[in-house]
This record gives structure tokens, C-alpha cells and sequence, in this order.
């Protein structure tokens, strides 16, 4: 496992787009960028700066009833990365008063907005690393560190004029990925919705 930080949370002012909490290697240059929800970037980033809502939400609440109980989450680890469906795991390493050590299974996003109030460390896997980090150029541009994915880029034909049906499978492509983005958050009728646009587009209704 190799050690990670909070470096924030990327949001869009689109609709479209869901925001991405930034990991970076504490001892080295990787970097993850996690889509997450709305709901989880705003608890992430109000941990990350320290900032006190005015109400607690479920993230304090949890931390609340932990601390109460003498418990406290001392690491979270982003295990694991799902190619096909494009989903990260994790587990949440909990403590009670007699220190035996609970591991639970959770979305990265919880486990992060919960390691930050505990001010756990955050762990990732170094195959995770491997196959989806990211590295920061000299330029400040991020580059995939995914060897195989920019030989692939790079040796797919390009069109020097699209064509309608190059924009239509585009289009798609999109559509898809916001799916699997939202199916991965939970937030079903969104996904719901994208499906039935994608239906539409493929000519099913």
C-alpha cells in the first residue's frame, strides 16, 4: 500500500460532469482522480479545509457516534479498480476500546470524508496506482501513467473531418460513461434516465 494525501476537489459549473476528489502519492509524484458525488465532494472538501458546517451531516454524525463509542477509524485503503465498470473499493479499518480492529467495505468516497475527520491515513493499492494513476508532467499537464492506454491513443486512426455518425458513437460514449459514473454513486434515476437516452440514440425507442 503506499501512502496518499488530499490535494482537493476538482467540480465542474456543468451539470454533466460529476466532481473528482485528487490523491497524490505522498512520497512520489502519482496522483488518483476519484469521480465522486456532489453530496461527497462538498463533505470532503469542507474536511479537507477544516471548515465547520452549519449543520453536521451524516460524515459528522458518523464521527460523532464513533468517538462517543471510544471507536475511531485509524486507515482507509483504496483497494482495488474495476476496468469494465469503472468503480473503485475500499475499506475502512475501524478501532473499538478493546482494539480489535473492524474492516468494513465502502465507496472511496466515504471512506476519504471519514479518514479526514479522523484524520486517518489514506492508503492506495499499488496495482491501483499502476493502472490508473496519474503523473504530473513539467508542464503541469496530466498524463496518464497507463502505458498500454496512450499506445492505444496513439495508434487509433483519426479522422481529419468527423462524420455524423463519428459524432453520434461519441455521443454514446459519453452518455455511457455518465451511466456508469452514476450507477457507481448510487444515483439511479439519473442512470435511469442516461439508459433511456441511450435507448433512444441506438434506435430502441
Amino acid at each position: 500500500m503506499v501512502l496518499m494525501e488530499v490535494k482537493g476537489v476538482l467540480s465542474s459549473k456543468s451539470l454533466s460532469l460529476y466532481p473528482e476528489v485528487v490523491l497524490k502519492e505522498v512520497e512520489g509524484n502519482y496522483y488518483l482522480r476519484i469521480v465522486i458525488g456532489r453530496f461527497e465532494a462538498a463533505a470532503i472538501s469542507t474536511a479537507h479545509s477544516k471548515r465547520q458546517p452549519a449543520r453536521p451531516i451524516s460524515y459528522d454524525l458518523a464521527h460523532q457516534i464513533l468517538v462517543h463509542v471510544d471507536a475511531r477509524v485509524v486507515r482507509v485503503e483504496i483497494t482495488d479498480f474495476n476496468s469494465r465498470e469503472r468503480t473503485y473499493y475500499a475499506d475502512i479499518h475501524l478501532v473499538d476500546d478493546e482494539g480489535k480492529i473492524y474492516t468494513f467495505d465502502a465507496r472511496p468516497s466515504d471512506a476519504i470524508a471519514l479518514a479526514l475527520r479522523f484524520s486517518a491515513p489514506i492508503y492506495a493499492a499499488v496495482k491501483v496506482l499502476k493502472d490508473v494513476g496519474c503523473v504530473r508532467s513539467d508542464d503541469d499537464e496530466w498524463v496518464t501513467a497507463e502505458v498500454n492506454a496512450i499506445t492505444k491513443s496513439v495508434a487509433a486512426p483519426r479522422e481529419e473531418h468527423p462524420t455524423i455518425a463519428t459524432s453520434a458513437v461519441n455521443q454514446l460514449e459519453q452518455l455511457k460513461r455518465r451511466m456508469l459514473q452514476a450507477v457507481a454513486e448510487e444515483i439511479y434515476e439519473e442512470a435511469a434516465r442516461l439508459r433511456d437516452e441511450i435507448s433512444r440514440l441506438n434506435g430502441g425507442g
